[in-house]
């Protein structure tokens, strides 16, 4: 991630570098490293990565990579830029490639890096794959919850069977985000024989008010994935109720917690105590439910379950008990210890867009939207819900695309593997990850950028579609810059509009546009510096102000066709282990050692299960994202 100035100059020097070194004689030498690589014997219909490949420059002049082809279709660059330029001395970034057959056999073959003014560089490729027998059935493909009070858990269980045969099936993973459904049952890797079958338990547990859905996902080592729809809703308790989840946010050893008890059906103010259990080594339980303090460094790693029992104010008084599970887990890099950011100059934390409301942050007004909403006004919203109802396949197929960087980029591959896998879907749609490493909004906003160069000539044609077959995109990016707010983000606004002008010239037919921001990055502190805290929080207003822009007539005209529609997608920001109105906190375990990008897997499913909640339920999504069964069935 580089500024627009130190971008111009970079560019600015290698020009200067190119002329300079072509008029001296000097050349260009790449090799590449690996010489071969070896998918192995894979199963058709899956997905399978390479291991990381590198161009080095052993020349005296920088090497400008044009393309890349592929003597085979079932090819493709999975992450990684096409064109690049590999200065001398230096080697690229990291490419990784992908393998995916649908048809069993040999695919031996090459990929070949095509250079400006030299000879290209062959990779070799070692590939094969065949059919199983296996088939994996679930018992269930969407489960109901009902209505549960606060405080309360339901649970239901799943059984996979292999129904198929006589291969076998091995389940690799059961995976679901944990607020507020949780799947148990699943320790280790599943050999499933012939009509052999496992079974595994999900439960919900809410703790706000309201309609719930989730997925759970089931992946094997065979056979692509499949899923659990999951719907749940709320309800106020009738007698008091503690409502903290069973399993509070990670601990890390050696580091700062805070966690948060809450409660409903009483007569507040609450009372809340330890009645007993295994308590974390430096934590304690203040009476206002507040879990505090810095986890020992002789604290051994592994769940941490204690009773909490909360007492209200009423006369008599009433008790509630909820059994609660805090993993402590080792350090992992990033600046667990903290948990939280502060508004600048003061000790009163920064409060998410969502509940500051018509509050104000250094002036500026908080909501999603206009007037401290978080609810797109009419006539936006109708238009919305109108263009959202007129989408229709193209040629039998619709696209999503994603745009951003490094942190888009992760997590929104694991959002393709939980929407491919849902029951609700629709099979008509197309999901493309454009989010590429690096690609900060200013370079988006270059016409000619390697970043769009390589969605729509490489990507978009990989994934067998058009880009006259992109109808939505899901937009999460920033900018790395020294500038202090409101002016980093009025930059970061005025990109997103120039780049909803271009998603419209690279994608006709394109209609709507729908936007998240960062994650919360405050452990990067003293770890890294790319968008530190404030920043992140700070970068939705940017965002915010774009839509806004295009509500207010101001840009972005889709009517005119000038832009795709605008509006949120999910805003998954997040003040650390302080809980939003809706429970959602960011430890430590959930972002990578360098405190930025969400971690594999915990954060990648976070921010994956929150967008897959969004398309399938807000209303000018579900009618094209899916399927017309599930539409039925939500009406």
């Amino acid at each position: 991630m580089v500024t627009r100035l130190f971008r111009f100059i970079a560019r600015l020097a290698l020009g200067i570098a190119l002329i300079a070194g072509w008029a001296a004689g000097a050349s260009a030498q790449v090799t590449v490293s690996p010489s071969t690589i070896n998918f192995g014997n894979v199963p058709v219909n899956l997905t399978t990565h390479s291991i990381y490949v590198t161009l080095k420059n052993t020349g005296t002049a920088p090497a400008l990579l044009t393309s890349i082809t592929f003597s085979q279709p079932e090819y493709g660059i999975f992450t990684g830029l096409v064109a690049a330029t590999i200065p001398a001395g230096r080697s690229s970034q990291p490419d990784v490639f992908s393998f995916s057959p649908t048809l069993p056999g040999t695919y031996n073959g090459t990929i070949t890096f095509n250079f400006t003014g030299m000879s290209p560089v062959v990779l070799n490729v070692q590939a094969s794959a065949f059919t199983t027998t296996a088939v994996a059935s679930l018992s269930a493909t969407s489960l109901s919850f009902g209505t549960m009070a606060l405080g309360g858990t339901r649970t239901q269980s799943v059984t996979v069977t292999n129904t198929g045969g006589p291969d076998s099936v091995t389940v690799n993973a059961v995976t679901t985000y944990y607020q507020p459904f949780f799947a148990s049952g699943f320790t280790q890797k599943v050999v499933l024989a012939p009509q052999q079958s496992f079974t595994f338990k999900i439960s919900f547990s809410p703790q706000v008010l309201g309609s719930a859905t989730g997925t759970v996902t089931v992946c094997y080592d065979v056979l692509p994935c499949n899923a659990v729809d999951l719907t749940g809703s709320g309800s106020a308790p009738a007698s008091l109720a503690l409502t903290a989840y069973p399993t509070l946010p990670a601990a890390t050893v050696g580091f700062a917690y805070q966690a948060t008890m809450t409660a409903s059906g009483g007569t507040p103010p609450y009372i809340y105590r330890v009645l007993q259990g295994n308590q974390v080594p430096g934590l304690t339980l203040a009476t206002n439910g507040t879990l505090s303090g810095t986890v020992s460094s002789t604290a051994t790693t592994g769940n941490y379950q204690f009773l909490v029992q909360v007492q209200d104010s009423s006369k008599p008084k009433k008790l509630a008990n909820e059994k609660l599970t805090v993993p402590v887990d080792p350090p992992t890099g990033a600046n667990c210890s903290n948990i939280f950011i502060d508004a600048q100059n003061t000790t009163t934390p920064v409060v998410d867009l969502t509940d500051l409301g018509t509050g104000t942050y250094m002036g500026e007004e908080g909501g999603l939207y206009p007037n401290g909403s978080n609810t797109d006004p009419d006539p936006h919203m109708s238009d919305g819900i109108a263009i959202g109802q007129a989408i229709q396949p193209i040629d039998g197929k619709e696209v999503l695309v994603s745009l951003g960087e490094s942190a888009s980029d992760q997590p929104f591959q694991q959002f393709i593997t939980q929407a491919d896998a849902d029951p609700e879907k629709n099979p008509a749609l197309t999901i493309v990850n454009g989010a590429q490493g690096g690609g900060t909004a200013s370079f988006w906003t270059l016409p000619n950028s390697v970043y769009w160069d390589q969605l729509v000539n490489y990507l978009i044609p990989e994934a067998g579609v058009t880009p006259d077959q992109v109808v939505a995109a899901w937009v999460d990016d920033i900018n790395s810059t020294t500038k202090t707010f409101p002016q980093n983000a009025q930059d970061l606004q005025g990109d997103m509009e120039v780049i909803m002008g271009l998603l419209q010239q690279n994608f006709p037919n394109i209609k709507l546009a729908y936007f998240s921001s960062l994650n919360y990055s405050g452990y990067s502190l003293g770890v890294d510096s790319t968008v530190p805290e404030p920043q992140s929080y700070e970068s939705a207003f940017g965002i915010k102000w774009a839509i806004q822009d295009q509500i207010n007539g101001l840009c972005c005209n889709y009517s005119a066709g000038q832009a795709p529609w605008m509006a949120w997608s999910y805003y998954y920001w997040g003040n650390g282990l302080l809980p939003r109105s809706d429970g959602l906190t960011w430890s430590c375990q959930d972002l990578s050692p360098d405190g930025l990008h969400p971690a594999n897997p915990v954060g990648h499913i976070k921010i994956a299960t929150y967008l897959l909640n969004f398309f399938k339920t807000d209303p000018t999504a579900t009618p094209w994202f899916l399927a017309p069964g599930a539409k039925a069935r939500r009406r």
